[in-house]
């Protein structure tokens, strides 16, 4: 699937155009031809909110409509803009000087057919969310765990963040990531938000 850049900012354009060497990618600067494009193919669209020249809805829809996977860059993303750009339908949402290796990830994982947020996104999120956790289900589906990694998915189901649990346990958060990660991985989810709702009920 192809990538396409569409931007007007030099700084932004230099850095992608390094960054997405290994992809096969274009870049487009004119609205009606990125419409064009993706009457063409599907493609994943990577682009700065400052794009957004009107009102997003609009503005972003024609590319909607025609399944185009749109990652959206944001200077300062924040959640009530994230929850808007979900419901109309983008892919992907996060902060604009992200990083290499979580700009990978969110391509790769948008190219998967997956949606890709932020992890403060995440995290607000799971703040937010009405939970309830029927605790005699719990830990039978815990049992794929090591008991480390129990004692950090009962935290985690206990809607601590990272940092928290890394205080209670005595821990470095680099420790936290890396049994998170390894319980991710044995439950076959993305990030904690999908591993929370496996709990739900």
């Amino acid at each position: 699937m192809k990538v396409v850049i569409f931007s007007t900012n030099i700084n932004l354009i230099d850095r992608y155009n390094k960054f997405l060497l290994d992809y096969n990618y274009e870049l487009i600067t004119d609205h009606d031809a990125l419409i064009i494009a993706a009457q063409k193919e599907n493609i994943v669209v990577l682009m700065c909110i400052d794009e957004c020249i009107t009102d997003l809805d609009s503005y972003l829809a024609p590319l909607i409509d025609l399944e185009s996977y749109i990652m959206i860059l944001d200077p300062v993303p924040n959640y009530d803009m994230g929850k808007k750009l979900i419901s109309i339908g983008i892919r992907a949402y996060g902060n604009l000087m992200i990083d290499d290796t979580h700009l990978e990830e969110a391509i790769n994982s948008v190219m998967d057919g997956n949606i890709w947020l932020y992890p403060e996104f995440i995290n607000e999120t799971v703040r937010r969310m009405s939970y309830q956790v029927n605790p005699k289900t719990v830990d039978e589906k815990l049992n794929i765990l090591s008991q480390r990694e129990k004692e950090v998915a009962h935290l985690v189901i206990e809607k601590l963040t990272y940092n928290e649990i890394a205080d209670k346990l005595d821990i470095t958060l680099r420790t936290v990531k890396a049994h998170t990660k390894n319980i991710y991985d044995k439950f076959n989810v993305k990030n904690r938000l999908s591993f929370l709702l496996l709990f739900n009920g």
